[in-house]
């Protein structure tokens, strides 16, 4: 389970928030440009120190700045999909797959077993071999998803990860983001704009606004006045 309670202090505003998510569960973080989804992504991932506060994992403290504890971010076993993939364009999709269990320095049968796993899940057999720079947009998405649950996350975060896709992937990405987080039993924050995915996807939403949190509840339950509906 993830608990999240942390103040940051940005250009425009202050952020404040808590929250939690259980393990096997998907957390739909919505909310416009601007209101504070990617930074909250960016301080459980330790880019960004909090203010104050304390984020944990699975009982374990992340952050806590009145401790002066602040884990590495290599070492909080976070998996993250950005919003534009992040693939690297020059190596092939099993490197890229490869890439975080290298960096961990596993055993290379290990590291070869688990790649084959994850590009079976992931339908992308047939495009192993194939520079990351040519795939479609789809299947950039789906080999980052790969090379972030390769490492065995304790916590996997998204940014966005639909809003570049075509129907038919978005589709695709969704039933494996469901399918993994339910199957690894993990707790999952989607970040998105976008009410229709939301309530695809996730079996909890957040909304925010100015880094506080103006809605919490069941996606079907989506307030019509909420920022998201209102300017969607």
């Amino acid at each position: 389970m993830l608990k999240v309670e942390f103040t940051r202090t940005l250009r425009d505003f202050t952020m404040a928030l808590s929250f939690q998510v259980r393990d096997g569960e998907i957390l739909a973080l919505m909310g416009n440009n601007g209101s504070g989804k990617s930074t909250t992504l960016n301080l459980i991932a330790g880019l960004l120190p909090p203010d104050s506060g304390c984020i944990r994992l699975n009982g374990a403290t992340l952050c806590e700045p009145a401790q002066g504890t602040h884990i590495a971010i290599e070492d909080r076993r976070i998996g993250y999909v950005f919003q534009n993939a992040a693939v690297f364009p020059h190596l092939s999709v099993r490197d890229n797959i490869a890439y975080g269990l290298r960096a961990r320095n596993m055993p290379r049968l290990e590291i070869t077993e688990r790649v084959e796993q994850m590009m079976e899940l992931m339908h992308l057999e047939d495009l192993a071999p194939v520079k990351a720079g040519n795939l479609s947009g789809g299947q950039k998405q789906r080999t980052a998803l790969a090379r972030a649950i390769a490492i065995g996350p304790a916590l996997l975060m998204m940014d966005e990860p639909f809003s570049s896709l075509d129907v038919e992937s978005t589709h695709a990405v969704k039933k494996l983001t469901r399918d993994i987080v339910k199957k690894m039993q993990i707790p999952c924050i989607v970040v998105t704009h976008r009410v229709a995915d939301c309530q695809e996807i996730a079996d909890w939403a957040m909304v925010i606004c100015s880094g506080k949190r103006e809605w919490e509840g069941r996606p079907p339950d989506i307030p019509q006045d909420c920022t998201v509906c209102r300017y969607h």
